[in-house]
């Protein structure tokens, strides 16, 4: 059985979080074993899990529990930046 990852999307509901959803869901068609889940950042408990993760603001990605740089994600936690 193929391991199950998560790309969890952060969205407000605005276009450019449409095209995150729409992102979230292309990259999970790419590859077996991962799901989405979408969170909209309105409610307490996605606002919550959005700022465990490090990311500040909506539209965002994070697969695996680790925020996408290039999707609203932090910066680069490696280089100190």
């Amino acid at each position: 059985m193929d391991a199950q990852h998560i790309i969890e999307v952060f969205t407000a509901g605005c276009p450019s979080c449409n095209g995150a959803v729409a992102y979230g869901h292309e990259l999970a068609a790419s590859s077996d074993g991962y799901r989405v889940r979408i969170w909209n950042v309105k409610h307490a408990e996605a606002h919550a899990r959005m700022h465990r993760l490090g990311i500040t603001e909506p539209p965002a990605i994070a697969i695996d529990g680790e925020p996408l740089i290039c999707c609203g994600g932090p910066t680069d936690r490696r280089s100190g930046a």
